[in-house]
């Protein structure tokens, strides 16, 4: 099943972090295990509706918690099976209610028909810290009025207005970890980046991701360890309560 306006698991969880205790509920919602093999996840919100197909558990989890998708490996803990057992969900909410307020009914239904029960604590996770390089800064400002969208494909990434904020979001779901702006640069830039993907073959293979940020942009990833906010789940179900 393919959304025409599906809603990355990333873009709908921009918001800042939620406050368990101050949980709505969902109208209706209905709950099933999914066993196919091959049909497509994915996750969908409109105006009054959450419908989410074949998606692991630990993925719904990371949604109710405004958790992105290429971080919720060092930001969310439980058990193994939450990243195998995959799930269909459909349920509907007044039509004026906010995403905010959409993950507050999916954590509300994550704790009455999944019973789970989380905690937070600070550990020390590894990531990427986007720095300035030693040398120059191979950045150029961005023309006033000009697009703040990205173009994207298999190693390569292009803006014509951005923050470097932003780059380092992009950057994170293009490395094994979570990438965050340490440069204390700000402004809007342009810029475009090319490397050879890891899962890419080639005859002549290019530069690797951390190489053409240095030489193409001035900057530099270094590999760090940052206190993070990391939600633990202690206890839930495989099989919620019927519907």
């Amino acid at each position: 099943m393919n959304f025409a306006k599906t809603v990355t698991w990333g873009a709908l969880l921009l918001a800042s972090p939620i406050v368990y205790a101050q949980r709505a509920e969902f109208d209706a919602a209905t709950i099933k295990l999914n066993r196919s093999v091959n049909e497509p996840g994915g996750m969908r919100m409109t105006k009054g509706s959450l419908t989410i197909v074949n998606a692991p558990l630990r993925k719904i989890v990371a949604a109710a918690f405004a958790i992105g998708e290429d971080r919720d490996a060092y930001l969310l803990a439980g058990p193994d099976w939450i990243s195998t057992e995959r799930y269909d969900i459909t349920a509907s909410f007044p039509a004026a209610a906010t995403a905010d307020q959409m993950r507050l009914m999916l954590q509300a239904l994550l704790a009455t028909r999944f019973r789970m029960t989380f905690h937070r604590e600070t550990k020390g996770v590894p990531v990427y810290a986007l720095v300035q390089g030693k040398g120059e800064l191979k950045l150029h400002s961005a023309a006033q009025g000009a697009s703040t969208g990205y173009r994207r494909g298999p190693g390569h990434l292009e803006t014509e207005s951005s923050t470097l904020s932003l780059l380092a979001d992009k950057l994170s779901q293009q490395s094994d970890r979570p990438v965050m702006d340490a440069t204390g640069i700000k402004g809007l830039f342009a810029f475009k980046l090319d490397w050879q993907p890891d899962d890419l073959n080639s005859e002549h293979p290019g530069i690797s991701l951390f190489t053409a940020i240095q030489e193409q942009l001035g900057l530099k990833l270094e590999a760090r360890r940052e206190p993070m906010d990391v939600v633990v789940v202690d206890s839930i179900q495989k099989i919620p309560t019927e519907n």
